[in-house]
This record gives C-alpha cells, structure tokens and sequence, in this order.
C-alpha cells in the first residue's frame, strides 16, 4: 500500500478512474488496506509527537499544544449532546470536508462544480450563508448535494476526464491535499505563535489521510469511497473515546 500511495502522489493525474473496472470485492479488499495503511502511519506520528516534540515543549516550556487539542474537544462536548458530537463528527464533517477538499478532483459536472463554489463560500466566509458548520442545518443542505452527487454519477459517463490536464491537476491534487492538513490546525486553537511551526508536525495524520482519501477519490472518480473512509476513521475515534470515558 505505501508504494500504491507513493506512486500515486508523484502523478495523481495517472490514477485518474484506473479503479472504474473493479469489483466491490476488490474495493473493499483497498478500501481495508487504505484503513490499515493511514491507521498505523497515524499512530506512527503520534506516538513520535507526544514522545519527542510534547516532552520538549512540556520540559523546557513547561506548554503543551496537544492539550490545546483537548481544551477545544472539551468546548465542543459542552456545547453538544453526546449523540450530537457524534454525528456532526463522524458524518457531517467528513462530508462537508470532502465536498471541499476532494470533489474538485473528479469533476467537470457544472452541478459538483457549483456545489464545490458554495462549500467553498460557507467555509470561508459563513457569515454570508449563515450556516454554522456542523449545524443540522448545515447537514440538510449536505444531504441535499450528497443526493445530487449521487443521481450526477450515476447519469455522467464516467469515463469523462479531469477539469484539469495533468500538470495543473497534480498541483491542485498537492494543494488540496495540504490544505486538508493544514485546517485542522484550527482545532489547537488558540495558536502559540512562538511555536507556530510546529504545527504543521501536529496535522501531519490528517495529511496522511489526506493522501489516502485523494488515492480513493481520483482512483475511483467518485466521492463515495473517501467519504466512507473519512467516516470509518472519524467513527471509530469517536467509539474509543466513548469507550474509554465509559469504562
């Protein structure tokens, strides 16, 4: 799998829909070994970032970044039901975000496009929209696209190449792909500016998944195999932490 992935990332665009002639066999067959694949890479990273770079910060700094991550989760629990928290964190969010970060990698669809424009616009300006993200609000207005999405793929041909030829797709591959790291820094808020650069190292996992979410998408064409992982990861988190806090 970590060759699958490595050869992936040079080219993206060489990926593009070379799954379309798989069994559902053979994509759960990938879908499990992408699981595994960015599991144990994640694990990898953390056990790295609470040893080396935590112990530095907490013995020297007497600070703590992961505990940032901690205080936000707790703000977020707070202001949210137990079944609340999960499904905003384990459907919601991972739709919302691979409506932004990996459908603009499979379409030429003026619907998708439009639907990747609007996700865009209430990201990065919800004041506009007024939609609050992770609302229920916010999530009928994701079912309703998740809905056009799935009539789209089942009425486009899929043999239909990429918005982009294969230069300017592989920098928006790498863009979106960085992205999708770095915007998970917003949940260490607030910032430690004099350790800012450390935090790219703390999102590292989700730019780890984030190559592996890209992988199925562009290999696929379709946002259905990501989106599912994206749950299964956020899901099974969200077990283990109810598990632990339980027993």
């Amino acid at each position: 799998m970590l060759k699958n992935i490595l050869t992936f990332y040079r080219n993206p665009y060489a990926d593009f829909n070379t799954g379309k002639n798989e069994t559902i066999k053979e994509r759960l067959t990938l879908f499990k070994k992408a699981f595994v694949f960015g599991f144990c890479s994640c694990f990898i990273i953390v056990v790295f970032k609470l040893m080396v770079i935590e112990e530095i910060l907490q013995s020297k700094f007497n600070i703590s970044i992961s505990e940032d991550l901690h205080n936000t989760w707790k703000e977020f629990e707070a202001r949210n039901s137990p079944l609340d928290a999960f499904l905003k964190i384990s459907i919601i969010a991972p739709f919302s975000e691979e409506i932004l970060f990996r459908l603009p990698l499979i379409t030429k669809s003026p619907f998708l496009r439009l639907a990747i424009f609007l996700g865009w616009v209430d990201f990065l300006f919800p004041e506009l929209c007024n939609f609050k993200f992770l609302s229920w609000s916010y999530g009928i207005i994701l079912l309703i696209i998740l809905v056009g999405i799935l009539v789209s793929e089942k009425i486009t041909d899929q043999n239909y190449q990429t918005i982009f030829q294969r230069k300017n797709y592989n920098y928006m591959c790498w863009g979106l792909t960085i992205a999708f790291g770095l915007v998970h820094i917003y949940n260490y808020t607030p910032l430690n500016w004099s350790f800012v650069y450390l935090y790219p190292f703390y999102v590292l996992p989700q730019f780890v998944y984030g190559v592996v979410l890209s992988y199925l998408a562009i290999r696929y064409n379709s946002l259905l195999w990501p989106f599912l992982l994206h749950l299964t990861i956020n899901s099974t988190s969200q077990i283990h932490k109810f598990l632990t806090d339980l027993f």
